[in-house]
């Protein structure tokens, strides 16, 4: 079984294998990023995401670890939001995952992230959100949004969402907004009024997350 470590190099960051150690490089509250190489999907995504990529590392599916060997994630496959283990991501090569603490976590603020992401399983998955994920990410748009802060795509983006459903991002991002008990729920990008993240953006966040060489 293998995962990935984030790590840098000549200022550049890059992966490299490591064996999985619960409670070590990751843990219950971790928020998890993955990449399919071989799948067209997860290539569009990543594509469409590019110009959220400051870390030169491609992600197109986040999860969050709720046990040594369990996540919750929200599947297009399934078309719903499941809990899954991680071996399914440890033993395949094709899917390198690598891991993001929460800033400061503790144990009571890793619990309540577990119970926010577990209490949405079976929840649908929002199919019409990727549509919308593409149009926010054309390069003029993405431009317009960064000029004026988000102040008007997230409202937009508020009215139009379906709390009951969720694409793999914003299940992440509402499990961290959502936790009281940790004290950075709302720094960095989960200060925006909107969870509808996409993977790339919340990976990217140096300040939600403890830094990736640690």
């Amino acid at each position: 079984m293998t995962m990935k470590k984030v790590i840098q190099n000549n200022n550049k960051y890059e992966l490299v294998d490591v064996e999985p150690i619960f409670g070590g490089n990751y843990n219950i509250g971790y928020i998890g990023f993955s990449y399919d190489t071989e799948s067209i999907i997860s290539k569009w995504i990543a594509k469409f995401t590019k110009n959220f990529n400051y870390s030169g590392i491609k992600v197109s599916h986040a999860l969050i670890v709720v046990g040594e060997n369990l996540c919750v994630e929200a599947s297009a496959s399934e078309r719903k939001v499941i809990l899954s283990p991680l071996t399914k991501y440890f033993n395949n090569s094709n899917t390198p995952i690598s891991f993001r603490k929460p800033r400061d976590l503790t144990i009571e603020a890793a619990e309540e992230i577990a119970e926010l992401v577990k209490s949405k399983i079976d929840c649908p998955y929002e199919m019409l959100q990727i549509p919308g994920h593409i149009w926010k990410a054309l390069p003029f748009i993405n431009q317009f949004n960064r000029f004026t802060r988000n102040i008007f795509i997230d409202p937009i983006s508020n009215l139009v969402d379906n709390k009951n459903k969720f694409i793999c991002s914003e299940l992440a991002a509402y499990s961290l907004k959502n936790a009281k008990s940790w004290k950075h729920n709302h720094d960095g990008i989960l200060a925006r009024w909107t969870t509808r993240l996409n993977p790339q953006e919340l990976f990217e966040d140096r300040k939600i997350f403890s830094d990736w060489t640690l």
